[in-house]
């Protein structure tokens, strides 16, 4: 009974040993494969699931430029592989209705666009003035009908 159990220790020591070695070895050939994916312009992906392109490696610290152009400084042990943003597939039919469904529509309002050489802030402007002065117009002709139902107001302005 005693050697039935010396045995079962070893072999339980044995196989604890080699399922530690073998998930070492492991971790080794991941950190290895992430340290060469991290090189400057390559699309990687952090363990939060950010994704972003390299721009700039300092020791331990890797910027990420996100699509949107912002900077971010992240640990080299925060990157978790090099992938590539998985963007969902569009055909060209999905396209071409999410180009015909994102036009605003205006209830019968004339609507221009900005000119060639116009920015989207003058744009914006300029239809502010526009609406400004409609305003104001409003405001006038409403002032001038309650001075005409208003016998006082209509005394005063004599």
């Amino acid at each position: 009974m005693g050697l039935e159990l010396a045995v079962i220790l070893v072999v339980m020591i044995g196989l604890f040993w080699w399922m530690s070695r073998s998930a070492k070895k492991q971790q080794q050939r991941m950190q290895e494969q992430r340290d060469a994916a991290i090189v400057l312009g390559a699309t990687v992906m952090t363990n939060g699931g950010f994704f972003g392109t390299v721009v700039d490696i300092d020791g331990d610290a890797i910027t990420l430029e996100s699509p949107s152009g912002i900077e971010t400084v992240w640990l080299r042990s925060a990157i978790a592989q090099a992938m590539e943003i998985p963007f969902a597939a569009v055909s060209e039919e999905e396209d071409a209705q999410t180009e015909a469904t994102d036009m605003p529509e205006h209830d019968g309002e004339d609507v221009s666009l900005p000119a060639s050489g116009e920015s989207a802030d003058e744009s914006a402007e300029l239809v502010a003035q526009e609406a400004a002065s409609a305003a104001g117009a409003e405001t006038r002709q409403s002032d001038e009908e309650d001075e005409e139902h208003d016998p006082i107001a209509s005394d005063q302005v004599k």
